[in-house]
């Protein structure tokens, strides 16, 4: 039997498995990795060692395929997004630098005077960030490594070296270049007006392509039995709405360490710069993500720190969120574990408990964890309600959060929706491999392809209408919260910087 093989590379580790043509995904491996954070605010990848692990998963799950059949392409979803610098040979030049990397702060402030904010979300349709719109850490190496820079024959992403690997050619998918801060993302092109303005050459920047076009032909010498054709691919977050079917006007929730709300639409002049917007898979479509930065990170950081040190599993949390009640007995919490982005874009933002008093318990603080969550996602919500004109009674979810029951229970009272639970737990490695199945003629089209497989809801989260009105009086105080604490955030920034500079001048005299 013949199938495609998806590779999918996320943050933490790497996903590889193979699709037959009924659309059922097998043969899954699985791989981790790990960041490397060499400064405070550094977060790098290397790369020769996640192209290593990625070509041995290939290399078993092709000769599983083999043993039943022939694989008849190769398709890649990456993580969005990251900077790679790459020699003429495609070899790496320096450490991947991740979209969680603060290092370009001063390049961040110059392309917004230099460029403008205005034209940046003209052109982008995105506000520029450092790290995340890769424009910034692609000028902090021009600035500090111009040696290494002067031999760059192509930058990129993740994506951009792990096609290369495949196929010996330099390209990034739309869905990619979106998120570089010099993407024209209604028109398909690199925008030559901010690449000049902040002195990038053209000629450094990869050939932008359809997610679903033949990049070339798989040129490892081990799987040369076959001319195997590689799909370009797409991020993560667009193979998942490939996945789902999202279609224009449909929304999808995310949830994993992050936690997004993400819409699809073909009205480009309703995308949000509170959003993080980029190009479907599909041309002409747009999908803009509503993203809260660390709610599964929160939830994962209080067990760890309250509850397996006294020897529980995870199983604790379902039973621990009910032994209190809905509002926490007063306690608040803002899920802003290192800053936030969507919706108040504010490095500075932490995490904090409000409301603490002599009765609170252990239970009380994690159910505030939960709905303080639940109440940012909201937040999101209400943006997509009135900047987007969509309003609709249900949505899917998916990802390892989403089967957090309690968690989902929260959601749907506090956001008077109905959570469809999705069964799909692969959805970056079964997006890219349906991209690839429309391009070789698994599926009459890419729009199709997604309602042609079996994409199972394993259950229904329902809103309870006696908690309905609690949890809306509720809402209304934590929306003063953050506000309250704007200013003490930025104060405290600036301090805990003066603090660790003076830390490292004192060890330097130790030493």
């Amino acid at each position: 039997m013949s199938h495609i093989i998806g590779i999918d590379i996320g943050t933490s580790g790497i996903k590889v498995g193979a699709m037959n043509k009924e659309g059922e995904l097998g043969f899954l491996e699985y791989q981790p990795y790990s960041l490397l954070y060499p400064k405070m605010g550094w977060v790098e990848i290397d790369l020769e060692d996640i192209w290593e692990k990625t070509r041995n998963l290939l290399l078993k799950v092709r000769h599983q395929v083999e043993a039943e059949g022939a694989v008849d392409a190769i398709s890649l979803s990456t993580f969005c997004n990251s900077s790679v610098f790459l020699n003429e040979k495609g070899e790496p030049l320096y450490p991947g630098i991740l979209y969680l990397d603060q290092r370009s702060k001063e390049e961040a402030d110059w392309v917004k005077d230099v460029v403008g904010e205005e034209l940046l979300f003209k052109v982008t349709k995105n506000r520029l960030e450092p790290g995340m719109y890769t424009v910034t850490t692609h000028l902090w190496f021009k600035n500090h490594h111009p040696e290494l820079y002067e031999q760059t024959y192509k930058w990129g992403n993740l994506s951009t070296f792990i096609l290369h690997k495949l196929t010996g050619n330099f390209v990034m998918d739309w869905t990619q270049s979106s998120f570089t801060g010099m993407y024209d993302v209604e028109n398909y092109q690199w925008s030559q007006e901010i690449y000049e303005k902040v002195g990038v050459d053209r000629e450094r920047l990869p050939e932008v392509v359809d997610p679903s076009s033949i990049i070339g032909y798989c040129s490892l010498p081990e799987l040369i039995t076959s001319s195997i054709p590689v799909i370009a691919g797409a991020a993560d977050t667009a193979c998942s709405a490939t996945a789902l079917g999202i279609g224009i006007n449909e929304m999808f929730e995310s949830v994993g360490t992050s936690n997004v709300l993400t819409v699809c639409t073909n009205q480009p002049g309703r995308l949000d710069k509170r959003f993080l917007n980029r190009c479907h898979v599909i041309k002409n479509r747009w999908l803009s993500h509503g993203a809260m930065s660390f709610p599964g990170a929160a939830i994962q950081w209080f067990y760890d720190q309250f509850l397996k040190p006294e020897g529980h599993s995870k199983a604790i949390l379902d039973e621990l969120c009910k032994q209190s009640s809905p509002g926490s007995k007063g306690v608040f919490f803002l899920p802003y574990m290192q800053g936030e982005r969507a919706p108040i874009w504010d490095p500075n933002a932490r995490g904090v408990f409000v409301g603490i008093h002599l009765n609170t318990t252990k239970a009380d603080m994690y159910r505030a964890v939960l709905e303080g969550c639940s109440f940012g996602l909201r937040q999101i919500n209400e943006i997509i309600e009135t900047k987007y004109q969509l309003r609709t009674g249900s949505f899917s979810s998916i990802g390892g959060g989403a089967k957090n029951r309690e968690w989902a229970r929260i959601k749907a009272n506090v956001l008077n929706r109905s959570i469809q639970i999705k069964d799909i737990s692969e959805t970056g490695v079964l997006g890219t491999c349906l991209i690839a199945g429309a391009a070789i003629g698994y599926f009459s089209s890419l729009e199709t392809a997604a309602k042609e497989i079996s994409n199972n809801t394993i259950y229904t989260v329902e809103p309870e209408q006696g908690q309905l009105r609690i949890y809306d009086e509720v809402y209304k105080v934590f929306n003063q919260l953050y506000p309250s604490l704007q200013s003490f955030f930025a104060l405290s920034a600036v301090e805990s910087s003066k603090v660790e500079e003076q830390v490292e001048e004192d060890n330097k005299v130790i030493v």
